[in-house]
Formats: C-alpha cells, structure tokens, sequence
C-alpha cells in the first residue's frame, strides 16, 4: 500500500482474548518491532525534553517507548491479577496482544529542569508541554500506520490500570513520566478472541464537517 492507503487502512480494533487460554505463537520478533519503531521515531518535535528526564534513556525527544513481547504482555498480566483489584478489560487485552508498546510523554518540569520537586503538580499546561504532547502524539500516530502496514491490528489505549504507580514500577517507568496511550498490537488471526471496533469511526462526519477553505481580504 500507499502511504495514503495505509491512512485509509488504519482501523482501531480491541482484541479481547482469554486469559486461561494459552496464546497462539508469537510470529513477529522485537527486531521488526523496534524498526516500525525506528521509522515512527522520524516525527517531529518543537522543544527537547527537560534533561531531568534523560538520566536512562538519553534522546532529547519528549517520547518515550517502554516494550513487551507476548511472553512480557502474559507475564504483566499475572502479576496483575496477583495484585488484585479492578483491571477492567486490560488482563483480556493482555492476553491478545502480541506487543504491548507503553508510550509516555516527557513533562517540563514547573519549577526546575533538574532536580525532582515533592508534591509538585505534573506539568504546567504551557504551550511548551502542549507541543510535548503533540509530538508524542505524532510518534504514535506514525507507530500506528507502520504496524498497520506490518499487518497488525492495532489499538492505542488509555491505558485504564497500566497507568498505575504499580505498572510502571513493573517496567521501570520513571514516575515522572506521563503515560501518553498502551498500543497494543495484535495479529489479524486472533482466534476466537473478541473484537471490538472503534466505536467513533463512523461519527467523524464528511471533510466538510470539520475542514473549510478560507479566502483572505485585507
């Protein structure tokens, strides 16, 4: 496909597997995942992250990508359910998923850029942390589109309990880090696992809903 088929192509779609029921085998390898990776990586941002946030994972982008395989999806799924509580359907998401690709964003900090501040709120809402955002944004839209292209179902995810103080200490998620969406990809064979498509698709209207030309007079 295009690049404009690929647009076209990409569909949000919720894989809902069973969690007792052992998962097909995995066919696609972290290789490949970290290339979609490689290209999504080429979008673009306005302003380098804070340095504070650079202390792991050096990049200057105000993205960061924390991954798992099939196995590391079960495996945080069995420690969910030994943590107990409300998980939602994240544990059956889990279950389906191929990868799990946790994307966060990098805040500027609100009083400092390099040392960590107690009861400090998470970020300012400045046009600098606005155009973080966007950029990471950009970086997973572009994930999106290249795993589409792979041949993934793919669905970008809230992220409901995988936000928890508890998860990121799971995968070494700095908690200065916001989670920005859980990008789940899964394969288009999934068995007799549920799927839901996205439910606004529809609603979005015509390009002449939400675009119009403008002619300038001065």
């Amino acid at each position: 496909m295009n690049i404009l088929e690929v647009i076209e192509a990409r569909r949000t779609s919720k894989v809902l597997g069973n969690p007792d029921t052992a998962p097909k085998p995995l066919g696609h390898s972290r290789d490949s995942i970290d290339r979609l990776l490689e290209v999504a990586g080429n979008a673009p941002f306005h302003h380098p992250s804070a340095h504070i946030h650079h202390e792991t994972l050096s990049s200057p982008v105000p993205w960061r990508v924390y991954k798992l395989d099939g196995n590391g999806c079960r495996r945080l799924m069995q420690a969910l359910s030994r943590q107990g509580g409300h998980s939602g359907k994240i544990p059956a998401m889990l279950a389906a998923a191929e990868f799990l690709l946790q994307v966060s964003w990098l805040p500027d900090r609100i009083t400092n850029d390099t040392e960590p501040v107690e009861n400090e709120e998470l970020f300012s809402g400045d046009i600098r942390n606005m155009e973080h955002i966007a950029a990471a944004s950009a970086m997973t839209q572009s994930l999106l589109l290249a795993a589409t292209d792979a041949g993934f179902r793919t669905y970008w995810s809230s992220g409901g309990v995988l936000r928890s103080p508890e998860v990121f200490k799971h995968l070494g998620i700095p908690a200065d880090e916001i989670l920005l969406g859980s990008v789940f990809l899964c394969p288009q064979d999934v068995g007799d696992a549920e799927v839901k498509p996205g439910k606004f698709h529809d609603m979005r209207g015509s390009l002449d809903d939400w675009s119009a030309w403008r002619d300038m007079s001065i």
